[in-house]
C-alpha cells in the first residue's frame, strides 16, 4: 500500500485547567487520501544549516493552507476530522501516486 504525508495543524483540546493548543503535526494518508496516522507529538523545524532550517520552516508553513484538524474518539479508536465541518481528514494525493 502506497501513501503520502504532509504537515497539518491539529487543535489539541485542553482538559480541566489546561489550555487548548494548536500544533503542527505530520499526518499520513492512504492512497485514497484519508488520514490514517499522525505524529504523537508536534514537529519543530530543524536543519544542519540556516538555509536548511529556513526550508524546513517553509514546508511546515504549508499546514496553514489546509483546514485545521482535531482528534475525535470513534467506536474503533480515534480519527482526525476537520474542526469547521466535522468531515474526516483528507488530502489530495500527489500527482502520479497510484496503488
Amino acid at each position: 500500500m502506497s501513501g503520502f504525508w504532509n504537515f497539518r495543524v491539529i487543535k489539541c483540546e485542553g482538559t480541566g485547567t489546561e489550555e487548548t493548543l494548536y500544533q503542527i503535526h505530520e499526518v499520513e494518508y492512504n492512497i485514497k487520501g484519508k488520514a490514517v496516522n499522525w505524529s504523537e507529538t508536534s514537529v519543530a523545524p530543524y536543519g544542519r544549516s540556516l538555509d536548511e532550517l529556513r526550508k524546513d520552516t517553509e514546508r511546515q508553513r504549508s499546514a496553514f493552507e489546509k483546514p485545521v484538524l482535531h482528534l475525535v474518539r470513534k467506536p474503533r479508536g480515534y480519527e482526525l476530522v476537520e474542526v469547521e465541518t466535522g468531515a474526516d481528514a483528507f488530502a489530495e494525493p500527489p500527482a502520479g501516486l497510484t496503488e
